[in-house]
């Protein structure tokens, strides 16, 4: 039975170093805390994702992750996917790219999720992506059924420079700016390394060694964190 509820999230950025993989794997581990189903679509030619999950064997009964080569390909999975009814949360981890990969991307996604560092060079992407977006409402004979835009402050650090305070002003001004920014933290870096932060928190929180139990608590605020930003841009409540 088709699942009409199912979300179709594309992060892009035009960018490398952006975080863009990293959001992407922290959305899915806060969608699958949930109890969520989800597939990740990794259209990234570098294939991180993909081989960050085939490299520690990741084997979860609501997680699954392929690789995405052209728009059709796309297309054809997502109609899949709704037909089946078996998928919550499709998240797409994308090449980088404009022009017409881009636009394929946006009429198949519900949201379009762009993470942003601190950075001139950064500001200036995300300034081209949003304008891109812009235009393609533009053009468009119905703007309404484009995905929803949403910019997400990424690798924010605790203590910002003045410089730092002044891009994040400007985005603020200038984009739809998600609540909760993407934090600096060591715990997604461990999630790179060992796997999804959920289970991470769980295994510290479940560990004999006292000091990986204090640990959790540091998972958990990373995953709330994803969780929040998850909840904004696909405008669900849980």
């Amino acid at each position: 039975m088709p699942n009409d509820d199912m979300k179709v999230i594309t992060i892009m950025t035009r960018k490398g170093g952006a975080g863009k993989t990293m959001l992407t794997r922290a959305l899915a581990s806060a969608a699958l805390a949930q109890g969520k189903r989800c597939l990740v679509l990794d259209a990234d030619p570098q294939r991180a994702l993909f081989r960050w999950a085939e490299k520690l064997n990741i084997s979860l009964p609501n997680f699954s992750i392929e690789k995405l080569n052209s728009a059709n390909d796309f297309e054809e999975r997502v109609d899949a996917a709704w037909e089946e009814g078996t998928t919550d949360y499709i998240f797409v981890d994308t090449l980088g790219a404009a022009g017409a990969w881009a636009d394929d991307l946006a009429a198949l996604s519900n949201t379009l999720v762009v993470p942003m560092m601190l950075s001139n060079d950064d500001m200036e992407i995300t300034t081209d992506t949003y304008n891109w977006y812009r235009r393609l409402r533009e053009r468009t004979d119905d703007p309404e059924n484009l995905p929803s835009f949403h910019v997400v402050l990424s690798a924010v650090p605790a203590r910002q420079s003045k410089t730092e305070k002044e891009l994040e002003m400007e985005a603020l001004r200038k984009f739809p700016v998600v609540e909760d920014y993407f934090m600096e933290r060591k715990q997604h870096k461990d999630a790179a390394s060992f796997g999804f932060l959920h289970i991470l928190a769980e295994e510290r929180r479940n560990s004999e060694k006292p000091l990986e139990r204090l640990h959790a608590a540091h998972f958990d605020e990373a995953l709330a964190e994803a969780t929040s930003i998850l909840k904004e841009v696909s405008g669900k409540d849980s």
